[in-house]
């Protein structure tokens, strides 16, 4: 993903600080939840930086996570280079098929995120690297949003209590949206093709390269407590182009039901075994968010889509979200070529130098 580069020097983070308070489009109200992993050290990332990372409230008891099965070898953090500096690798390993939570081995990693803040309208974006080598097969799950009973599995909503609309690929790395929903076709959630219904070409993931996925659900009216409209929306964005705009969804039978999750699941899946990588396979994430104003779907100055929201909308890649740095002196820094394997270089240089701002983010700089 391509934005344009700002280097700032250290002494100034107070002022970017301020200016990102105005540049950026989610302010702190807007703000739910982001997650970018420069406050970790290289390193197994387990259950409870997990807890620290994706904040939840204070009443729903639905935590769920999964980040140390396999010995801690599920869930790891690595440096990526300067574009995303400390990023979360999970793990798919060789034969595993589905979360698999409780067992081992685990696939991938598991988290139900409760908001902290809940919304009829929310955002969501992550950016995603599917190493080389890593096998498609016939699919598997990714994070998405979900509310109320959060319907995954097959568990089919009967009584408009609840929805899902996570992210898959699918043979080839094609993606879709699975969506869980009042009135759908199939047990297990119905695909919708990013393909912008027909008419561009179907969008695949790709390995060897960042993707950054832009997700908007938006809850569909009620007519009256128990029966809901067919308005609900989700719309999805691959590397800035609109991929998926769907809104004939009913999502909900009740106002109370909203957006209320951010559903981190990835494992391959299905559950047979032609559904398994025949060798252990890597995904990276850096930069999750969730907010309930516009996330910016590309790193050009304008948004053309007609849906981007909120009085700081177009901003594009001047908008800054700085990286908070707790550390007077940082740790040794281990690089790790995209691969995973371990390039053995090490940076013992003050913090001050080997923190700079590009794009808005404190990176680790190895020389």
């Amino acid at each position: 993903m391509s934005a344009k580069i700002q280097y700032i020097p250290f002494a100034m983070t107070f002022a970017v600080a301020t200016l990102a308070q105005a540049a950026f489009a989610q302010t702190a109200s807007d703000t739910v939840s982001f997650v970018n992993f420069e406050n970790r050290e290289v390193g197994v990332y387990g259950n409870a930086e997990a807890k620290e990372d994706f904040k939840r409230n204070d009443y729903d008891k639905s935590w769920w996570y999964a980040m140390e099965k396999n010995n801690g070898e599920n869930s790891k953090i690595v440096y990526d280079g300067e574009e995303h500096g400390n990023v979360l690798q999970l793990k798919y390993p060789k034969g595993c098929v589905g979360p698999n939570d409780n067992d081992t081995p685990a696939c991938a990693g598991q988290i139900i995120q409760p908001l902290v803040k809940t919304a009829d309208t929310m955002w969501s974006a992550y950016d995603i690297f599917f190493e080389d080598g890593f096998e498609f097969q016939l699919g598997g799950k990714l994070p998405g949003l979900c509310g109320g009973k959060c319907y995954t599995g097959n568990a089919m909503p009967e009584t408009g209590d609840g929805w899902s609309a996570r992210i898959m690929w699918r043979k080839d790395g094609n993606a879709v949206q699975l969506i869980y929903f009042m009135g759908q076709e199939s047990v297990y959630g119905d695909d919708f093709k990013w393909d912008l219904n027909g008419t561009i070409p179907q969008k695949q993931f790709t390995t060897g390269t960042w993707h950054h996925i832009v997700n908007k659900v938006s809850m569909n009216t009620i007519a009256s407590p128990g029966n809901g409209d067919k308005n609900g929306r989700v719309q999805t964005w691959l590397d800035g182009e609109l991929a998926l705009d769907v809104d004939t969804l009913r999502l909900r039978d009740y106002d109370t039901v909203k957006v209320d999750k951010f559903y981190l699941s990835t494992f391959h899946g299905g559950s047979s075994a032609e559904w398994a990588p025949t060798h252990d396979c890597f995904i990276r994430y850096d930069n999750f968010t969730v907010s309930t104003d516009s996330i910016a779907v590309t790193a050009n100055a304008s948004d053309t889509s007609g849906t981007c929201e909120g009085e700081n909308c177009g901003q594009g890649p001047e908008r800054i979200m700085p990286r908070t740095q707790n550390r007077a002196t940082v740790a040794p820094v281990e690089t790790y070529r995209i691969d995973g394997t371990f390039v053995g270089r090490k940076n013992t240089l003050p913090d001050a130098a080997t923190h700079q701002l590009k794009n808005g983010k404190r990176v680790k700089v190895v020389r």
